[in-house]
């Protein structure tokens, strides 16, 4: 048996390069196999058939009915995948207006000057906490972390802290561009640091030959 594989995806980090793109170059990115990704990554000494891949999100359900429905359905293709998946949830957080630059100068929101918006909070504390319990229960060998939030470091080292001889890959979500990429523009160094290994960066081309059909298994891609 080769090494025992984790994969943790950070869901909304990896969204909004996704739709960025997809609203950008009008080609189909976030009707994404996850799966087949994660195992675009593996080395012929790594276990390709009992890969371990949680996926982490939230249902924004302030976005309306249609949004949800459309998160649902991927969430579903992804299970059909043998993908977990860990759902937290928004929070809603209202914001006084700062008077220190233009945007909030020139706010004409009536509620008392206050900005609302909602933030995804859980996810960061569900990866946290499945990075140390796996590590600690000793469940995988090797560990794709799919994310560029760097405030993931502090959990990395400690993982790292804890196992040494676990290796944590860090693969953050390619800027939403079709031409070269300077490594600089991933915005990984501090998670790489921290993982002791150099990140796998990857661009779109890996991200487009990597969706799922259109229809899937009765699942039909709700972003076409």
């Amino acid at each position: 048996m080769g090494n025992r594989i984790l994969a943790l995806i950070d869901g909304f980090n990896y969204y909004h390069k996704l739709d960025n793109y997809q609203k950008k170059f009008k080609s189909s990115t976030k009707w994404i196999n996850y799966r087949s990704l994660v195992e675009s990554f593996l080395k012929e000494n790594d276990d390709k058939v009992n890969a371990t891949i949680v996926y982490f999100s939230a249902l924004a359900h302030f976005r309306g009915t249609d949004s949800v429905q459309r998160h649902q359905t991927f969430i579903s293709a992804l299970r059909f995948l043998n993908i977990e998946a860990v759902l937290g949830n928004f929070k809603y957080k209202e914001i006084t207006k700062c008077n220190r630059n233009e945007k909030c100068n020139n706010c004409t929101n009536p509620q008392n000057g206050c900005l609302q918006r909602h933030e995804e909070k859980e996810s960061d504390v569900n990866i946290a906490i499945r990075l140390i319990e796996d590590t600690i229960l000793d469940k995988y060998d090797k560990c794709f972390l799919l994310s560029g939030d760097s405030d993931f470091v502090s959990v990395v080292k400690r993982a790292k802290e804890l196992r040494a001889d676990k290796k944590i890959i860090i693969v953050p979500p390619p800027p939403p561009t079709n031409k070269s990429i300077k490594p600089s523009e991933y915005r990984a160094q501090s998670l790489a640091k921290a993982s002791q290994t150099n990140a796998l960066l990857i661009d779109f081309q890996k991200i487009i030959s990597n969706q799922l059909p259109d229809i899937f298994h009765g699942f039909i891609n709700p972003w076409k």
